[in-house]
């Protein structure tokens, strides 16, 4: 009979983190001022954003686990707002994309 070994750490699973994405993509698409996209890059998963007749360059937004929570985070990591925030997220977004 084998022993089995149960792990007690913590880890939140990655898939999760294509859930919240997809939320996010999903809450941009219905807004009209904004357009976004999935992207993979640098083995990661993002939704690149950019403002429709906007003069700035897009953004692209990642989900990371941290503080024990997922965050939706700027492409150099710093948090944006919990992803349970959807559309607080967006409405950043938004500010961020289209104020001059």
């Amino acid at each position: 009979m084998g022993m089995q070994v149960h792990s007690h750490a913590v880890s939140a699973p990655s898939n999760e983190r294509r859930v919240h994405l997809d939320a996010l993509r999903a809450a941009i698409d219905t807004r009209r001022e904004l357009a976004c996209g999935m992207v993979e890059r640098r083995g990661m998963t993002w939704v690149s954003v950019v403002g429709v007749g906007g003069a700035r360059r897009p953004v692209e937004v990642g989900c990371d686990y941290v503080r024990s929570a997922w965050w939706f985070t700027w492409d150099d990591g710093r948090p944006i707002v919990p992803a349970r925030d959807v559309h607080r997220a967006v409405d950043v977004l938004t500010r961020e994309l289209l104020t001059p």
